[in-house]
């Protein structure tokens, strides 16, 4: 069964991969500095909407460049690596379970829990930091592991070298978080290993390796670069208001279909004095700690930890005697997983057909009652794929108002505003700069909330959602209760 829902994940992970149109805000930035990137071949500093964009280190944009020159500049050419990388972690995974434990079936449960986990695999369909930040993570832990075992200096380097990558991707935690977990590994394992000078030679070679384009922009837009590395890097410690259990809570539903039990994972690994677990229970603890007490705190900032809670919670599933525990836990959660199917299904209209996906974890409770919850989540995942989506994409006509500007002015010869809200996907899809909320110009091409502007009258309106896509709940239930939908109206303005 595990083999028929890894082949299920694979499939799910590329369907309809390129349906959705740019999601707003955050794929945004990314949709369009990438292609501007490929426009101008300045692959160093990215651009958005014509604005410098020094949030994020190069590595996320390169990642999707390449999409876009192997797919074309589309939305699945956007996102194609991340779904790849997200699968390629789920391997990374399985490699690390069968190092530690030599057990084929947690390993493969191992990946699997990851690679349906819920915010996984949303991440994996999205193109944002996240997943490359975790893949280059979990590939520097594995290596540094091998390296360990082996006293091999090649393997070491390479652990060294894939964390590097990561601080290319989203910043110095990309050194912090591996090189936590492995010294406070080897502070309660082997602290003599912590002596050998070969761990602080390749901190410096490789350190600058990471942080060369910190210090390339930091030289070419200095004040640019100190505020925004100080907003993105040093004031989220200190200035936040969610608490510090934030990631717990947050994990409830994060981390579905497994949710809650990987807590019960972590201290069953405990009280049983499951050594062989050390490393992941280090590596869950430490990413938990970390963004605990850091202030600001967003879900995918424990992404990086995913694939230790999988390998624990696949490990309890398979090998603790705990079965009242698991079998009341997999009912409560398959059912709890059918339910917003079959709520779902009937709430906004789609297809009957879909409820037959609702059914199908009931098949396997009575079986394998710790694998039923798996088959629901992926049922779930299917499901948001084949239908949630679809229906979503109905309400989002970014590509028409993109498109109807281009037919405006083909050449690219008038300046594009809009007034009353930004929607960021719109100079992806318009494929030039648009002005935001200032005054416009004649002549020029405004689109702009109704009332918000009464100098020309509108050639077309549509209905635009006025708040963040990323928000997805928030974002679905709003298309039903037609909540944070403006009319919006375009004309040109002489």
């Amino acid at each position: 069964m595990l083999y028929l829902l890894l082949l299920i994940t694979l499939l799910n992970y590329f369907l309809h991969l390129g349906l959705p149109q740019v999601w707003m805000p955050n794929e945004s930035f990314y949709a369009d500095a990438s292609k501007h990137m490929i426009n101008t071949g300045n692959f160093i500093t990215p651009y958005y909407n014509g604005d410098l964009r020094l949030e994020k280190p190069p590595m996320t944009y390169w990642i999707v460049s390449l999409g876009y020159y192997l797919f074309g500049i589309n939305e699945f050419g956007l996102r194609f690596f991340h779904a790849l990388l997200g699968l390629l972690t789920g391997l990374i995974t399985f490699l690390l379970a069968w190092e530690v434990l030599k057990d084929l079936k947690v390993s493969l449960l191992s990946a699997l829990i990851l690679v349906s986990s819920f915010q996984f695999f949303a991440n994996s369909r999205y193109a944002s930091p996240e997943i490359p930040f975790t893949f280059f993570i979990t590939l520097s832990l594995y290596l540094w592991l091998k390296a360990y075992k082996k006293d091999n200096i090649f393997l070491l380097s390479l652990a060294f070298f894939s964390s590097s990558l990561a601080i290319m991707t989203k910043g110095p935690a990309g050194f912090v978080i591996p090189a936590g977990i492995a010294f406070i590994y080897l502070l309660l394992e082997n602290p003599k290993e912590l002596l050998k000078k070969r761990y602080y030679l390749l901190t410096l070679l490789f350190l600058p390796f990471g942080l060369w384009w910190h210090f390339y922009e930091l030289f070419t837009h200095k004040e640019e670069f100190f505020r925004v590395f100080y907003q993105e890097n040093i004031k989220r410690i200190h200035q936040g208001t969610d608490p510090f259990y934030f990631y717990l809570s947050d994990t409830l539903i994060s981390f579905l279909p497994y949710s809650f039990l990987v807590f019960f994972a972590f201290f069953w690994s405990i009280i049983k004095l499951r050594r062989e677990l050390s490393f992941f229970m280090v590596w869950f603890l430490f990413v938990f700690t970390v963004f605990s007490i850091v202030k600001s705190k967003i879900p995918v900032y424990v992404l990086p930890a995913y694939p230790a809670m999988s390998v624990l919670t696949a490990s309890f599933l398979l090998n603790t005697t705990w079965k009242r525990l698991i079998a009341s836990s997999s009912l409560f959660l398959t059912t709890l997983l059918s339910l917003t199917i079959v709520i779902a299904v009937f709430y906004f209209g789609l297809n009957k057909l879909f409820l037959l996906l609702a059914l199908l974890p009931f098949l396997v409770l009575p079986k394998n009652y710790a694998l039923s919850p798996l088959v629901g989540g992926i049922a779930f995942l299917v499901f948001v794929n084949a239908g949630l989506v679809e229906y979503l994409e109905k309400f989002r006509h970014y590509r028409e108002v993109g498109n109807y500007i281009k037919a405006l002015d083909p050449k690219g010869g008038l300046k594009v505003y809009e007034l009353g809200y930004f929607h960021h996907n719109l100079p992806f899809y318009a494929d030039r700069k648009v002005l935001r909320d200032e005054k416009p110009e004649k002549p020029s091409i405004v689109l702009f909330k109704m009332g918000s502007f009464n100098d020309c009258k509108p050639l077309q309106v549509w209905k635009l959602y006025t708040s963040s896509e990323s928000r997805f709940l928030v974002f679905l239930l709003d298309t039903k209760r037609r909540k944070r939908f403006e009319d919006f109206g375009i004309c040109v303005y002489k």
